[in-house]
């Protein structure tokens, strides 16, 4: 592939030779200007590509220092999240310990029938066996 060290040290000498034709007031051919160009132009390329490299690690600083932050703000919200869940649970088991205190009171509540309904059954019927033997 292409040499960039190669390049730039032959555009250099290149160029250096151009600006000593122009310094000493002989005129210029225009290769000698195009050369010139490029190398102006290489230049500016090269500060460009600093300016972009610095902008560009500053960048990644302020986007690490935002991650970081947003990270803490994300943490946050689970926490959050999570001591509003257990509150939530704990209502739920609050309202099922309510239905199985109703259920307890129901099932006490037929208990106590059955009982009452089996003795009162169990009366009459003797009444209607004794009324029976001895009538």
């Amino acid at each position: 592939m292409f040499d960039n060290k190669l390049f730039e040290d032959w555009l250099d000498k290149e160029a250096t030779k151009a600006m000593q034709k122009i310094t000493s007031g002989e005129t210029t051919t225009s290769n000698e200007m195009i050369i010139l160009v490029l190398k102006a132009q290489t230049n500016h390329i090269t500060h460009m590509e600093q300016d972009l490299r610095g902008e560009m690690v500053s960048l990644g600083q302020d986007l690490r220092g935002e991650m970081v932050s947003l990270g803490q703000d994300l943490r946050g919200e689970m926490v959050s999240l999570r001591k509003d869940m257990d509150k939530r649970f704990e209502q739920v088991d609050k309202r099922f310990e309510q239905v199985d205190r109703r259920f307890d009171a129901v099932i006490s509540r037929i208990d106590n029938f059955m009982k009452w309904s089996f003795s009162t059954t169990l009366i009459v019927g003797g009444f209607v066996v004794a009324a029976i033997r001895y009538l």
